[in-house]
């Protein structure tokens, strides 16, 4: 999987002093500010886009483009991106209309509330098992024992992947979605060419013989007589690896850890149930699991926040530092339960909202419900200076959760 952000964290320049050239992107979380060019790691230049109105303006933008072919042509390198139609690149998100239209339309068939609906049972049923497993311990790693497990298993199920298949599709699918922080450019390529074999097979046999997941969805998926050809949907089920199980990971464990650093709000939470979904929202907004949204190219030369940006050029949104606009959220550092979150941008806007959301808000509920009824006196097992996250300009990754508990006993039936 090409790499569009390099191996560093997501960052804010200094201001550059005058008739300086783009600045590097450096570590930092950044600040709401005027757009500004900036040098990603590979050296390519990217129009930052961080405070929240401009921020929402450029994601309903019809004239940023996602479509990789009106990329400045010496960018295509560094986005992996050879003019070809490929599995990574058929897929809804680096579309436009109306090909987007019709892809999401198609998609959305498959995606259905119904079948979103449906997956709870079997996620609470998931939660349940690996909460069991780790209670009598008395301490977990939340997010290599119960998190990532959980998000796994349900996206796996919900594609149809065979019992057998799952421990080779799980060892791929942590290289291409970037898990294996480690993992070499050889060894990306290999499990995408795995990938692309595995899903003609896997497409073939959904064809011959569909049953209730996703991939059967799309395949039967049918608008006015079109339908998804193969490679559309080989790469829908990549996009979904990607934007389906890291995006909730990221949710779930840096949610936990903003809960456990507010106690109080904690506590909160578990008095008050009915808070958990406003929760959700603010925890989406604070940790926002996607620092970056990448892949917009503008259609022609524009002014977008006071920036004079040509054809061609590259123009990222900063999700993360939109949610931390002062101007839209009141002491935007700081956790807030009862907070009315629900402009967040944390999922995107406009025509390429995340398809995923319901899905994502439902997980999120039945985790973080069933965490908190089961455990109690949850705390950090290590001191907050010893967490680390993955170095990444897109994705906020906690590398890993370990808590301390105790388990609640049920009280006896009588």
């Amino acid at each position: 999987m090409p790499n569009p952000d390099g191996d560093v964290a997501t960052g804010c320049p200094a201001h550059a002093g005058p008739g300086a050239g783009p600045r590097p992107w450096t570590p930092g979380l950044p600040e709401p500010r005027p757009v500004e060019q900036l040098l990603l790691p590979d050296g390519n230049p990217v129009w930052m886009i961080t405070r929240y109105e401009d921020a929402l303006a450029a994601l309903n933008n019809r004239k940023l483009s996602k479509n990789l072919d009106n990329a400045l042509p010496e960018l295509w390198p560094s986005l992996g991106y050879d003019g070809r139609k490929s599995i990574l690149n058929q897929h809804m998100n680096l579309a436009d209309p109306p090909e987007h239209t019709r892809l999401r339309g198609l998609v959305s068939k498959a995606f259905t509330p119904r079948r979103v609906a449906d997956l709870g049972e079997r996620i609470q049923q998931i939660t349940d098992e690996l909460l069991d497993a780790v209670a009598g311990a008395g301490t977990a790693d939340l997010k290599d024992e119960f998190i990532s497990p959980l998000i796994s298993t349900v996206l796996y199920e919900m594609l149809g992947v065979p019992l057998a298949d799952r421990d080779e599709f799980e060892r791929n699918t942590y290289i291409f979605v970037g898990l294996g922080n480690s993992t070499s450019p050889q060894e990306v390529v290999a499990s995408v060419g795995w990938f692309e074999e595995y899903l003609t097979d896997l497409t073939a046999q959904r064809r011959a013989d569909p049953g209730p997941d996703l991939i059967s969805g799309l395949v039967q998926a049918n608008e006015d007589g079109d339908a998804l050809a193969d490679l559309e949907i080989r790469s829908t089920v990549m996009l979904l690896l990607l934007a389906g199980a890291e995006t909730t990971i990221n949710l779930l464990s840096n949610g936990i850890l903003a809960l456990l650093r507010n106690p109080e709000q904690l506590a909160e939470l578990k008095n008050r149930p009915e808070t958990l979904g406003p929760a959700i929202e603010e925890l989406l907004r604070l940790t926002s699991p996607v620092f970056t949204a990448v892949y917009r190219f503008a259609t022609q030369d524009m002014m977008l926040g006071g920036a004079r940006v040509k054809a061609g050029e590259h123009v990222m949104i900063s999700l993360a530092a939109a949610n931390h606009d002062a101007g839209q959220f009141s002491d935007p550092e700081t956790l807030d339960i009862r907070r009315d979150a629900s402009r967040h941008l944390a999922l995107g806007h406009g025509p390429h909202f995340c398809i995923g959301a319901p899905l994502a808000r439902l997980k999120a509920r039945i985790a973080l419900r069933t965490l908190f009824d089961r455990f109690d006196d949850l705390q950090l097992a290590v001191s907050q200076e010893k967490l680390t996250w993955t170095p990444s300009l897109v994705a906020n990754s906690l590398d890993h959760l370990p808590v301390t508990f105790t388990p609640v006993t049920p009280a006896a039936e009588g």
